[in-house]
């Protein structure tokens, strides 16, 4: 593959494909990596054992690529994960990854139906005292475990398993309005501008999300 034809799959956690650099910023990822004794560690902590292709990378701070190197970008449950200041910049790395006339893909919760979901509840009175409590959970927003030590505190920090910043359709697509996209549309799985995604998209990351295509 030359420099100018990547395949860029951000935020890949599991899956991985052949012809593209898979890429996700987990602290299990740099585990991983440790000679030896990584997948025993990965063990002992409960995580999986990941697939030997991935490579760890922090989209905030960089990765090793040259501008307009990437023909594809897919980025998967990634962008809801930084704050709104941190989100601009991943766009902005995003932009200048892809190349002209190149597809980037995206899928972040949608913020939508988790309200609807939440009105839903919150009008039924057998389910209103837990409304908001649900919400807090399924948008993982809120945490329920203790941040009584150190430890704790550091563990959420570190590994970042929170959302951050979420999105409807009206205000992702915007966003990347702003930032030079164009041709954006929302998407379903399987409706692929093209077919290369379907190597590294998993449906289930579809439910209760958004999928938005856009071009350089």
């Amino acid at each position: 593959m030359q420099d100018n034809d990547l395949c860029l799959n951000i935020g890949c956690w599991l899956d991985v494909a052949e012809g593209w650099e898979n890429i996700d910023a987990s602290p299990y990822i740099r585990l991983s990596k440790i000679p030896l004794i990584g997948n025993s560690l990965l063990s002992v902590m409960g995580a999986p054992q990941f697939p030997p292709g991935i490579k760890y990378g922090d989209l905030i701070k960089g990765l090793k690529l040259p501008p307009n190197s990437c023909q594809l970008i897919f980025a998967s449950h990634v962008l809801e994960h930084f704050t709104l200041a941190d989100f601009h910049t991943a766009l902005k790395n995003l932009y200048w990854y892809l190349q002209p006339g190149g597809t980037l893909r995206v899928i972040v919760p949608d913020l939508e139906k988790y309200v609807k979901s939440y009105l839903a509840q919150r009008s039924d009175l057998a389910s209103a005292a837990q409304a908001a409590h649900n919400f807090m959970k399924i948008s993982f927003l809120g945490e329920t475990a203790s941040r009584s030590t150190m430890f704790l505190r550091l563990k959420a920090v570190f590994f970042n398993s929170r959302h951050q910043w979420m999105w409807d359709e009206p205000s992702l697509s915007a966003a990347l309005q702003e930032r030079g996209f164009k041709e954006i549309r929302r998407c379903n799985y399987g409706d692929w501008a093209d077919a290369r995604f379907g190597a590294v998209e998993n449906h289930r990351r579809h439910w209760d999300a958004i999928c938005l295509e856009a071009t350089k």
